[in-house]
């Protein structure tokens, strides 16, 4: 295992959300965006983020914090109890360009019942 995780948030775990204290003491790296990969559902107190095909969705906004190995697992096994996976190493940008790698949990694709067409663009849940 690796000694420190760059781990991609965008709800609770962001700075002002119910679930950030998880993350103090954590090195902040910064806000970026996920690649259009991905679609937000704001599910009153979450949000849930799935995979949708490379290029189709929208480009989450969120925040970057370098965790330790003990508490991304505390955090991993947190969020895969309520159902999230886990991916790893996906790409993120800011200002246009590829920055960074990081881990960001994802709601599985079966979970995804949205009807009609994706509104494309940048998202970002408000805390």
């Amino acid at each position: 295992m690796h000694d420190k995780h760059n781990l991609f948030v965008y709800g609770t775990l962001k700075e002002g959300g119910r679930l950030h204290d998880y993350l103090k003491g954590q090195p902040f790296l910064g806000t970026y965006y996920t690649e259009p990969n991905y679609f937000m559902f704001d599910a009153g107190p979450i949000p849930m983020v799935f995979p949708v095909p490379k290029g189709t969705g929208q480009k989450v906004e969120g925040e970057i914090y370098e965790v330790n190995d003990s508490e991304f697992r505390t955090i991993k096994t947190m969020e895969e109890g309520a159902g999230y996976d886990t991916k790893q190493d996906i790409f993120l940008s800011k200002g246009g360009m590829i920055h960074r790698l990081a881990s960001i949990f994802i709601y599985p694709p079966k979970y995804l019942y949205h009807q009609g067409e994706i509104k494309k663009g940048f998202v970002s849940w408000k805390v």
